[in-house]
């Protein structure tokens, strides 16, 4: 973090506590013989302890063969402390204390992965940690009117509630170096949530129809790695400093799903059929990363809808793009033996994002208790760039095929198109009751059952994933599935996800929990992940084999 950022941040912290002293409660009463009683009534500490141990169970392949090693070992503080000021002035902070080490089975995956062959050295010890003093969210909750909140700090803003995958739940980027990817259960996305400096408004045009006008505005005062998400890249791939890094990690993409990433962009200029990648991660410049957008609801009867907008860039790891930087070149003098070199850089996109959602409350349908609600999001995004390639792959001047399953894109020497993109989901949500046990027909179970759909208007064959040569379909689904529920007491809490691709890919995330009942804080939970399917295709095929199981003990004080 800069030196101008990191004034900018103090400054808006030091902006948060002078409201807080001049706020109607008075700096006197806080300080004075009152202070004691303020402390007891208007201060709450709270928090959480948390340790989380994995072990790979899947058999891996050759290039990351896992089975049985340990891949997890994170401990998390995270103290928490409330301040109630005045009903109009309210005021939250947190710090994420995180100790994770290196795994020995990761470094053997990465020396035996990331090119040039040999350069795969460990992780940083502290690249899974998490230590600074910056708070993980500091807000100020004000309200000068009843109908006007206004919140300004570091916090979460999310206009997304789906299980998963993420559609409208675009404004804070994720952290996906670290967590299992569609694993809800272990870590869910609001967990994986990197909060934001920014501020966020919300007014009551009118209280009886619930018509509210949203206006937020982040402006990029993160880290680079903080404004977009932060993958685990199929290579090593740096942006020239040494905390810029995009590396190769346990979830990344399996190696062998990667053809040579090179000859995707290009073809060799001699007989030596090698085309080296010179790749660059470009993260969004600190000046360049305001994000803002406004958002309309209103409720038509029983029917909650609305409309907003977002611009900025696009913070989602799976919708990044290799772009060209160089006509391809020799890496040496002239000679049968050279390699071709090709220069690329990986990139956000800068975007507009039309957003609508809905949500209606279904209450006793045929005269069933099901209480659940019919929730649905929408995102449209204009002139989405992908990568595209040929294939099968070919020489674009002879026409001849390479033998490989793709290479560079003939009608598209940038190897890049724009196209209109319209994801949506649809679904139930919330407690359902569902007629399930002899002694208790109307069991309250936690279900959601939404289905995910994405749309490429004027698609084009062989639009692809810009880490691999995995296609991309005119439309791509996804439906997933959970149900929850509690036994003896809710001591006993089973919890399943499931994920299913039409193109072959599953996911399984069970979950059972035990809350004690002499300790409502205590909660510790046996996870499994299993991954299933065709790791060349969709959004989860490429984490194929890496199954694993967690335990996971919290205390909440």
């Amino acid at each position: 973090m800069g030196p101008m950022r990191r004034r900018i941040i103090n400054l808006m912290v030091m902006v948060n506590f002078t409201l807080f002293l001049f706020s109607h409660v008075s700096a006197a009463s806080i300080l004075g013989d009152d202070w004691e009683s303020f402390f007891k009534e208007k201060v709450t500490l709270g928090g959480f302890v948390e340790n989380i141990a994995g072990l790979a169970t899947g058999h891996g392949d050759s290039n990351f063969d896992t089975s049985n090693r340990f891949i997890m070992n994170r401990f998390t503080i995270q103290p928490e402390i409330n301040i109630n000021f005045a009903e109009q002035l309210k005021f939250f902070i947190s710090w994420r204390f995180v100790a994770e080490p290196r795994y020995r089975s990761e470094t053997r995956s990465r020396r035996a992965t990331v090119q040039p062959a040999g350069s795969g050295r460990p992780l940083p010890a502290d690249f899974y940690s998490e230590y600074k003093g910056v708070p993980w969210e500091a807000v100020a909750d004000i309200s000068p009117t009843d109908k006007l909140q206004i919140r300004l700090g570091r916090q979460f803003i999310s206009w997304g509630e789906t299980d998963g995958l993420r559609i409208l739940d675009v404004i804070d980027p994720q952290d996906n170096t670290i967590f299992t990817p569609a694993a809800p259960n272990l870590f869910s996305l609001e967990e994986t949530r990197i909060p934001q400096w920014g501020i966020r408004v919300l007014y009551t045009v009118r209280p009886v129809s619930n018509t509210i006008l949203e206006f937020f505005a982040n402006p990029g005062l993160e880290g680079k790695k903080k404004r977009v998400d932060d993958i685990s890249a199929g290579n090593d791939i740096s942006d020239g400093h040494a905390d810029g890094d995009a590396r190769f990690g346990r979830w990344s993409a399996h190696p062998e799903t990667r053809i040579a990433t090179g000859r995707l962009f290009a073809n060799p200029l001699g007989t030596l059929p090698v085309v080296a990648p010179i790749a660059r991660r470009e993260y969004p410049d600190a000046g360049d990363s305001w994000k803002i957008g406004a958002r309309l609801t209103h409720n038509f009867g029983e029917l909650n809808a609305g409309v907003g907008y977002i611009w900025g860039y696009n913070p989602q790891g799976l919708d990044l793009v290799f772009k060209r930087e160089s006509t391809p070149f020799l890496l040496g003098p002239p000679s049968p033996g050279t390699p071709t070199g090709i220069r690329l850089k990986l990139v956000n996109d800068r975007t507009n994002i039309f957003a609508a959602h809905l949500n209606y409350p279904i209450g006793d349908p045929f005269g069933i208790p099901i209480k659940s609600a019919l929730r649905g999001e929408l995102a449209f995004y204009p002139d989405k760039p992908y990568n595209i390639s040929e294939f099968p792959g070919r020489n674009c001047v002879t026409g001849a095929p390479t033998g490989l399953m793709a290479g560079p894109s003939c009608k598209h020497p940038s190897n890049i198109v724009e196209k209109h993109t319209l994801r949506y989901s649809i679904g139930l949500d919330r407690s359902t009751f569902i007629p399930f046990l002899q002694d208790d027909p109307w069991r309250p179970f936690r279900m959601s059952l939404q289905l995910f759909q994405s749309v490429i208007f004027n698609h084009e064959d062989g639009i692809r994933n810009f880490f691999n040569a995995g296609k991309i379909k005119r439309f791509q689904s996804a439906i997933t599935f959970r149900v929850g529920t509690g036994y003896f007491g809710d001591t006993i809490l089973p919890d399943f996800f499931m994920l299913y691709e039409p193109l072959g890919n599953w996911v399984f995330n069970p979950a059972i929990t035990y809350a004690p009942s002499w300790n409502e804080n205590i909660k510790m939970s046996l996870i499994g992940v299993i991954y299933d399917g065709n790791k060349f295709t969709g959004i989860t095929g490429f984490f194929t084999r890496k199954d694993s199981v967690f335990l996971q003990m919290r205390y909440q004080f």
